[in-house]
């Protein structure tokens, strides 16, 4: 990834864009920042240097969206617009002026969310664009206003709140729906809104196809973060968080079952069961009727002990009862292992 320089004082040629792609099939946004010849390059399969380019989530940004509740971005402005009075004869003093406005950008951009990266880029583009222009400051001001009101409009609500799409509506009708939309070629399968002065319309435009695709806001049972679904019967995010739900069950049934007799007596006969049964398995085909016979006897051992637990669990069914069963069947697996290797099944293990 290329590094944008906070520090330079030149521009360089090409405008600099938030380009968003998003994947109805596997649900995930796709965010480019650069020039955009750069982001073009990235975007239809080829190589370039950009800022940000990396594939999220459904929702990511809705959820990460920078928020200024506390007007901080706004209050650079004055000093940004205060350096262009010591451009002609206090060079040295103008860079001074607004070397913490730079460190302020430098940290948004650093922030890795690239609602706030794309703003920073923005904000110091238009500070050293503007510094030639007839009426500098009101130019300057205007645009970062622009710029930064998103961050005051959005980052107050929730995607899922009508308050949002109202917010949203007022914004654009005052005149903050710059955008272009690219829509797929052969080598770019995405349609693509692209972002040049605000991100007011990359929003609106996310939330438009959340409501078209009829998908869902949803709470993780297990990380607790907001997501995106295709229906409510989604109850996890991600692969993540299913493997660490998985996990954490597996974990709290082993510390239950340490304290549950009935259940230690059940897992011991299932798996004394069972390890015949893998060996019985790999050599099944020299002596497929008793291997038959061991697998339905293993079946039926199954079932009944479920059936026999849930007795003991629900009507404290007496659990030396249940305990002597079990011992008993440990009896007749090995009885039908018997069966199995006196037809010659083990000869595979030789």
């Amino acid at each position: 990834m290329k590094i944008y320089d906070f520090k330079s004082r030149e521009i360089k040629p090409g405008r600099v864009i938030f380009a968003l792609s998003l994947n109805r099939k596997r649900l995930t946004e796709r965010i480019v920042i650069g020039k955009e010849n750069e982001v073009r390059l990235i975007l239809n399969g080829g190589d370039g240097e950009v800022y940000y380019n990396e594939v999220r989530p459904f929702g990511s940004l809705l959820f990460n969206f920078e928020s200024d509740k506390n007007g901080e971005w706004e209050s650079h402005i004055p000093v940004l617009c205060e350096s262009y009075e010591l451009k002609y004869f206090f060079g040295a003093a103008r860079w001074n002026k607004v070397a913490p406005t730079s460190k302020f950008l430098m940290g948004k951009y650093n922030s890795g969310e690239p609602s706030a990266m794309f703003a920073a880029v923005r904000t110091w583009e238009n500070y050293l664009s503007c510094f030639n222009m007839n009426q500098a400051t009101a130019t300057l001001t205007d645009t970062l206003l622009t710029l930064y009101k998103s961050f005051a409009v959005y980052g107050d609500y929730i995607p899922w709140q009508r308050e949002s799409a109202h917010a949203l509506a007022d914004a654009l009708r005052d005149g903050d729906s710059q955008v272009e939309l690219w829509y797929p070629v052969a080598k770019r399968p995405f349609e693509t809104v692209v972002a040049l002065s605000s991100l007011l319309p990359v929003i609106s435009y996310y939330l438009y196809k959340v409501e078209e695709w009829q998908l869902v806001y949803l709470i993780c049972k297990h990380c607790k973060k907001n997501f995106i679904a295709r229906n409510r019967h989604h109850e996890l995010c991600s692969d993540e968080c299913r493997r660490q739900k998985s996990v954490t069950a597996k974990r709290e049934h082993d510390e239950w079952a340490k304290s549950d007799k009935p259940e230690r007596d059940y897992e011991a006969a299932y798996y004394f069961w069972y390890n015949r049964w893998r060996k019985i398995r790999k050599n099944k085909a020299a002596n497929p009727d008793a291997a038959a016979a061991f697998k339905a006897g293993f079946d039926n051992f199954r079932k009944e002990a479920v059936q026999r637990k849930r007795l003991v669990e629900r009507i404290n069914t007496e659990e030396k009862v249940f305990a002597d069963w079990l011992f008993k069947q440990q009896g007749e697996a090995d009885k039908l292992m018997g069966e199995f290797e006196q037809g010659g099944g083990m000869c595979h293990n030789k």
